[in-house]
């Protein structure tokens, strides 16, 4: 069985051999949905699926086009729609709906993403969840004056995030190294310590 998913998660897989694996139960099917070489019409078919699992799977797929994104980003299920925001090709258009999601872990997806644009971790920032924040403050689009105001955070969690995104300013780590928390002090002790020990 190991071997059956380990054939459906293969990028070199035949396409006819997937066609054949979509149709085996649904922990097949989720390799199927997840391999990245999944042709588009397989993955539309199983967008339309009334497994949730599988259209997650279907969510977190690279391969996937706009217009899956796009209905997936309305699905009912929260998780479907966090899965959807932080696929790595979904469009600035779609995050930006998904940023306002009254689910925060939707919201906490868009800010994850590696693409998401400066002026939405900007609004993401001041998010009413902490754990939004923590990964606006981990992403590396953020910019300093996103990083200088996360800085200053109620809490810890974020702040610590802001002293381990490659690119604090140094003078921001040099303030949390100052900070009120042992974690987020030793952290930004860390990278400055890192930083000094290159620059020497």
């Amino acid at each position: 069985h190991d071997t059956i998913l380990h054939v459906a998660r293969n990028p070199n897989c035949p396409i006819d051999l997937l066609k054949e694996l979509s149709n085996k139960k649904f922990n097949v099917k989720y390799a199927v949905a997840e391999n990245i070489k999944c042709p588009i019409y397989m993955l539309h078919n199983f967008s339309n699926s009334s497994n949730r699992y599988l259209r997650s799977y279907v969510a977190k797929n690279v391969n996937c086009s706009v217009e899956i994104l796009e209905k997936l980003s309305k699905d009912w299920d929260y998780c479907v729609r966090s899965d959807t925001a932080y696929n790595s090709n979904c469009p600035v258009e779609i995050l930006e709906k998904l940023s306002n999601d009254s689910n925060y872990s939707v919201r906490r997806s868009v800010a994850k993403n590696r693409n998401c644009p400066v002026k939405l971790l900007e609004k993401l920032s001041d998010d009413s969840d902490w754990r939004v924040r923590c990964y606006v403050a981990y992403n590396p689009n953020c910019s300093a004056k996103i990083l200088e105001k996360l800085s200053n955070d109620s809490d810890y969690y974020v702040r610590l995030n802001v002293s381990c995104n490659s690119n604090c300013p140094v003078e921001i780590l040099e303030k949390l190294s100052k900070d009120s928390d042992s974690d987020v002090r030793y952290y930004a002790n860390e990278i400055l310590n890192r930083i000094r020990s290159v620059e020497s």
